[in-house]
């Protein structure tokens, strides 16, 4: 069995810097790493899956890594459309946060004892959508060639529409050539999304896919066809998948660690 966490879009800014004037992410990814800890049962791992960070400075991964070194767990990094890979290697590059090659893309696997996870790097630097060069679809399709076990694959670009049109404007923009990709493996388990700050759930292409809410603000849920993208300050959270017996739950959490009360 294998119980793990995903994080997203902590849009980690310097000391005093607030999103919108308002929005404190640092002290809202320190609430969520409070309650991580405070699992009854601890995750074996906890994956950041994007906009880590909300410009891309080091200084910036640097506040992160503060929060990200009080887990009880090992903790793996991922960007997203905020994120630089040249700050993301500055801090994390050659530690176990990001095993990732140190050039070109960052896309590496996690082998748990009885599922493999895949990291993607859908990160277009300069745009706010995400795309998978043919070399990151390559590298993919490889991985999933060599290993026919049970895999989970995360990106930080959903590559399926979540209704608001805002943030669908913006999702992964090949995402047909993952699909087509993807068809040749049947062995995919699910797929593992950031960017939309909204916990989501559909299927696609035959696979479960899940987006997870930020650890600060909310996206506004409004799906109507002309609405315009706004945020909230709707509680943050996380997910906690758990993969057993052939399996995968999906758990979202809110909030400050509850206090359990027994049935008498």
């Amino acid at each position: 069995m294998s119980l793990f966490a995903q994080i997203s879009d902590t849009h980690l800014r310097q000391p005093g810097e607030l999103i919108e004037g308002k929005v404190d992410t640092f002290a809202c990814l320190a609430a969520c790493i409070d309650r991580i800890n405070a699992l009854p049962q601890l995750p074996d791992l906890v994956i950041a899956s994007g906009d880590l960070a909300d410009s891309g400075s080091a200084a910036e991964y640097l506040r992160l890594k503060s929060q990200l070194d009080r887990l009880k767990m090992p903790c793996t990094v991922m960007p997203g459309n905020h994120d630089r890979r040249a700050g993301m290697r500055e801090v994390f590059g050659g530690t176990p946060a990001l095993p990732a090659q140190s050039a070109g893309h960052l896309q590496y696997a996690i082998d748990l004892p009885d599922l493999r996870i895949l990291c993607l790097d859908t990160l277009d630097e300069g745009n706010e959508g995400g795309w998978l060069c043919t070399d990151r679809l390559d590298w993919l399709h490889a991985q999933l060639a060599g290993n026919p076990g049970p895999t989970m694959i995360f990106l930080h670009h959903p590559p399926f529409d979540c209704g608001i049109p805002g943030m669908d404007a913006i999702k992964l923009g090949n995402h047909q050539a993952l699909a087509d990709g993807l068809s040749a493996h049947g062995h995919v388990i699910g797929i593992a999304c950031g960017h939309v700050h909204r916990s989501v759930f559909t299927t696609w292409a035959g696979i479960p896919a899940c987006i997870c809410p930020s650890t600060a603000h909310q996206i506004h849920l409004d799906t109507r066809a002309d609405s315009p993208l706004a945020w909230t300050l709707e509680p943050g959270g996380f997910l906690l998948h758990r993969f057993n017996g052939g399996k995968l739950t999906t758990h979202v959490v809110h909030g400050p660690a509850p206090v359990a009360t027994p049935y008498e």
